[in-house]
């Protein structure tokens, strides 16, 4: 008996043979090799079969796949539903007391007291390469001259009083 045809597909008598249950064991390794890569051989093969060869579930598995996949459904969607209405909640508290205006001001109150240290270039400068042993043509200022550390230590202390006498006022209310 020729397993396998001409053209390298399984013949009738092998499929046959193979249904059966009539092969040895290297055979039956060397069909199910093809059968895995043989797409028309696996149709062959599975029209062959019939009901009886093919195993029936005791009971039918619908059920419980669909309910698993309703319940995974239903905690992805009310899991996501239940984080966005914490972060409206959240949002909506900060807004309506007052933090979010408070946090506004106070990033505005430290852009005026920390120095700028913004450095100028010249755009013709920029792309080209650096020549380090050129001196330096640049008289710019890096940035404005700290005040006296005094007077820098007292605006702080100034603003984080206003900022701590505010959220006291607005929790008191």
């Amino acid at each position: 008996m020729e397993l396998f045809d001409v053209k390298g597909c399984l013949s009738e008598e092998g499929l046959q043979a193979l249904v059966g249950g009539q092969l040895d064991e290297t055979q039956r390794l060397e069909a199910a090799e093809h059968l895995a890569y043989c797409d028309r051989c696996m149709d062959r093969y599975t029209a062959l079969l019939t009901d009886d060869v093919l195993e029936q579930p005791p009971r039918s598995a619908r059920g419980a796949v669909m309910g698993t996949i309703w319940i995974r459904l239903m905690q992805n969607t009310w899991g996501r539903a239940a984080v966005a209405t914490v972060a409206a909640v959240l949002a909506l508290t900060l807004w309506r007391a007052g933090t979010l205006e408070q946090i506004l001001h106070t990033g505005q109150q430290l852009n005026t007291w920390l120095p700028q240290t913004t450095q100028q270039t010249e755009p013709e400068l920029l792309g080209k390469p650096v020549n380090d042993k050129a001196p330096q043509q640049s008289t710019a200022p890096l940035g404005k001259p700290i005040e006296d550390k005094k007077q820098l230590t007292e605006k702080l202390s100034d603003a984080l009083d206003a900022l701590l006498h505010r959220s006291a006022d607005t929790t008191e209310k």
